[in-house]
């Protein structure tokens, strides 16, 4: 039995039994007072049948426990019919109320004293408690609250069973998460919260296992990315200490080597980038500035890049004044204007429009695949076609967040990019 279950139990099962008790003790209690009651009255009803008896000199019934006193002093008087066969307490009339209670050789009796002149009547009765039938009713009556009780217990210990199985079966799939494992044996999805639990747990452990691929993809790029400049350098350094590189072709293999320690410092400066914008580290300083100019300015500073694949930029730009950072959107701007220029085909067309609340800019590549779109701006992620490392978009992410800019992705005939703001 797990922990949450002994809790369930506990807390179930230790109201019912407080339930249970103080409903059989009120019960007993007004099962004994209505007991009482009524057997007072009967032996009320009984002495007026012995005054009366005396009266009309007549014999008193054999069948009423009564004792007749004249001035304290008891009678022994003629009795009709069949008398009960037990021993006739002792009583003194004079310390008895109308209704007593005294207890006489082991055994509580209930009294009634009728007093009519010099009569004293005393009719007598075992107390309810005392009478064998009463314990019998009080004995059924404890057994079915015993029995209701247990039945209690049993349902409870089977519905603490059903709620606490696939919740310990959910801490099991968390553990073989943690541990890396993502073959999980989850319990089947109901319709209430722990199916809604089971439900979160599966979608988190196949965002996890898709994290992991990525993240796996990712390393195994970047290293590629890293060791393929290194080895470059590395060769045409030993060539350089070799003396193999012609006098006229040392500048070529300098600047060739530069190229290559220029990639690997962009990279680590993209990751470095990406680290701090996650912890929240970089400083914005949000401005009003003119939206139209800044992209004439960014597409401008490219234009000798695109016209390595003859890649032209067509601008449809309104005048319009936002209210972001200068640095970020800039870099925003370039990010998604190279991820437009390698998705785009030799001699292709990047169109960007501008409007008052919203910023497109749209390729002519093969756009993006509808299985891609929930994860592009992830940090891992990266098309078929691209010469990045994924991280481009994901900092795009970031910058817009971090500014409270919408963004999102459309798919035409080929990526469409878009901006929002207020």
């Amino acid at each position: 039995m797990n922990r949450l279950m002994k809790k369930l139990l506990v807390m179930a099962i230790l109201p019912l039994t407080v339930m249970a008790v103080l409903t059989f003790g009120l019960t007993s209690l007004l099962i004994g007072r209505f007991a009482e009651t009524e057997s007072y009255t009967q032996l009320g009803r009984e002495a007026d049948i012995v005054y009366d008896a005396l009266m009309d000199g007549r014999g008193i019934p054999g069948q009423f426990d009564v004792v007749v006193f004249r001035d304290g002093k008891r009678l022994d008087l003629e009795r009709g019919g069949r008398m009960r066969r037990h021993m006739t307490p002792f009583l003194n009339p004079d310390v008895l109320s109308e209704r007593d209670q005294i207890r006489m050789n082991g055994t509580n009796l209930l009294t009634f004293k009728l007093e009519e002149g010099d009569l004293q009547i005393v009719t007598y009765t075992t107390a309810p408690l005392a009478n064998p039938q009463f314990r019998q009713i009080y004995v059924i009556l404890g057994s079915g609250f015993l029995f209701a009780l247990l039945v209690a217990i049993g349902m409870t210990y089977w519905m603490s069973k059903r709620l606490t199985t696939p919740l310990v079966k959910l801490k099991q799939a968390t553990a073989s998460i943690m541990s890396g494992r993502h073959d999980l044996t989850l319990p089947p999805v109901t319709d209430d919260e722990i199916g809604d639990l089971t439900e979160a747990v599966r979608q988190m452990n196949m965002s996890l296992e898709e994290k992991e691929r990525l993240q796996n993809t990712f390393i195994s790029g970047v290293t590629h990315d890293v060791r393929t400049p290194l080895a470059i350098v590395r060769n045409e350094a030993e060539m350089l200490e070799l003396g193999v590189v012609k006098q006229e072709d040392v500048a070529a293999t300098g600047r060739s080597m530069t190229e290559e320690v220029d990639r690997i410092d962009r990279l680590v400066t993209e990751m470095l980038e990406y680290s701090k914008l996650s912890a929240n580290k970089l400083t914005l300083t949000i401005e009003s500035i003119y939206m139209d100019e800044l992209m004439e300015e960014t597409v401008s500073r490219m234009k000798e890049w695109f016209s390595e694949k003859k890649v032209t930029v067509a601008l449809d730009l309104e005048r319009v004044a936002a209210q972001v950072d200068r640095v970020a959107m800039e870099r925003i701007l370039s990010n998604f204007l190279q991820n437009a220029y390698h998705a785009s085909p030799v001699g292709g067309v990047i169109t960007v429009r501008l409007t008052e609340r919203r910023l497109e800019i749209e390729d002519e590549g093969p756009g993006i695949p509808e299985s891609m779109r929930n994860n592009i701006w992830d940090m891992y992620v990266k098309g078929d076609r691209s010469n990045g490392h994924g991280l481009g978009l994901a900092i795009n992410k970031l910058l817009l967040e971090a500014q409270g800019l919408s963004y999102g992705i459309e798919s035409r005939e080929g990526a469409l990019f878009w901006i929002m703001w207020d």
